[in-house]
């Protein structure tokens, strides 16, 4: 599972790009609460909160391009 959710990456280092998918998983959060899916909006903004959390605790500062 740790494989799947692999936000260790390199790939994430950019702050940008972090603040982009938590920024996407929110507004797909909100299209699924508009559209009246709500498990859907929970597990959306669940993996939100998960990805923003672990974005802020891993250190991407000894990554290249790590800000």
């Amino acid at each position: 599972m740790k494989k799947f959710f692999n936000l260790d990456d390199p790939f994430f280092a950019p702050l940008w790009i972090r603040a982009t998918i938590v920024a996407l998983l929110g507004f797909w959060t909100m299209i699924e609460l508009v559209a009246g899916a709500q498990g859907w909006a929970v597990f959306f903004a669940a993996l939100a909160v998960f990805s923003a959390w672990r974005f802020a605790v891993i250190d991407y500062t000894n990554e290249d391009g790590g800000e």
